[in-house]
């Protein structure tokens, strides 16, 4: 085995283990122990954050952000890449922002200028609209890492509705219409909730673990309903085609005739607020044939805003 190969068998060895020796190594690759600190030194200089212990019991140990051999792509995967990270822009907070800037940074630096240059050109002509997230978010990472471990965390929580302090097991994080969700099991309750991640102030992880969790994909599937009333609302096809790319519309639109639509789906009372908002962006598009509380839900907001803007015309 020739020296780079070793040195790229040796990265994925290192980063394996949590502490090692040069007799590790050694014994591992079939080398002496001299060559095998003489590598160790290698993986050091090109960048890979492995520091050593003294004493008796000495050894060497990688640092959390591991590092990995090269990873061949073909010119399509890093524009994929790239207008990815484009696409992320719309997040005013993502949980590993620093290290999507450092990727991007590197792979700039190696692509031929003409490459550069189209890939440019591409990210000038080819945009995503989307929701713009602007939400200042402190604790994201840290709620997606507790998710991940299933550590039980302790939460000060910025909502009129509910006490501040709670004690919380998360699944998961998703985006949704501009903010951070995380549904997670109330442990004082024993009953899951879903959390906007911008209204966590505090946060401390216990390090303690919660099995037979809820899976998100489970959750998701499966949005617990409180009070569930029928939503009736008949569209044009303006309405229609907004409804369809909204992903928990999907399923509940249904053509009728002559360019006419209708969305049924039950929802919880407490949503009522969030469809009140939603349907107003439709306008004259959509008209609420159910349930009564949407209507009249509706009809205030219209209320409210002719009162604003006649008083705005005098």
């Amino acid at each position: 085995m020739n020296k780079t190969a070793l040195l790229f068998d040796l990265i994925w060895f290192v980063n394996s283990k949590k502490e090692f020796t040069a007799r590790d190594v050694a014994n591992e690759f079939n080398i002496s122990v001299r060559t095998a600190h003489r590598y160790i030194t290698d993986l050091s200089d090109i960048g890979i954050p492995i520091y050593s212990k003294q004493g008796r019991n000495g050894g060497y140990k990688v640092l959390d952000n591991q590092v990995y051999p090269p990873i061949l792509f073909s010119k399509d995967e890093i524009f994929a890449i790239l207008f990815s990270f484009n696409y992320l822009g719309n997040y005013n907070n993502l949980p590993f922002s620093l290290s999507i800037s450092s990727v991007k940074e590197k792979i700039y630096s190696l692509l031929p200028k003409d490459t550069l240059k189209e890939f440019k050109e591409l990210d000038n002509t080819l945009q995503i609209n989307e929701y713009q997230f602007k939400h200042n978010t402190p604790f994201l990472k840290e709620i997606i890492s507790a998710a991940i471990n299933k550590n039980i965390v302790l939460i000060q929580y910025n909502s009129p509705k509910s006490k501040p302090d709670k004690k919380i097991v998360p699944i998961g994080v998703y985006a949704y219409n501009g903010k951070w969700y995380s549904p997670a099991l109330d442990i004082e309750l024993m009953e899951y909730r879903l959390y906007r991640v911008d209204r966590i102030i505090d946060f401390k992880n216990s390090m303690d673990t919660y099995e037979n969790l809820m899976s998100l994909k489970e959750w998701l599937s499966n949005y617990p309903i409180n009070n569930p009333i029928e939503l009736h609302v008949k569209l044009n096809r303006i309405a229609y085609l907004e409804c369809k790319d909204i992903y928990f519309l999907q399923n509940d639109l249904e053509y009728i005739d002559n360019n006419c639509y209708t969305l049924k789906k039950t929802i919880g009372s407490n949503e009522i607020p969030f469809y009140t908002k939603l349907l107003l962006r439709l306008g004259t598009n959509a008209k609420v044939i159910e349930p009564s509380e949407l209507i009249n839900s509706l009809k205030r907001e219209i209320m409210c805003m002719y009162i604003l803007y006649d008083i705005k015309s005098k």
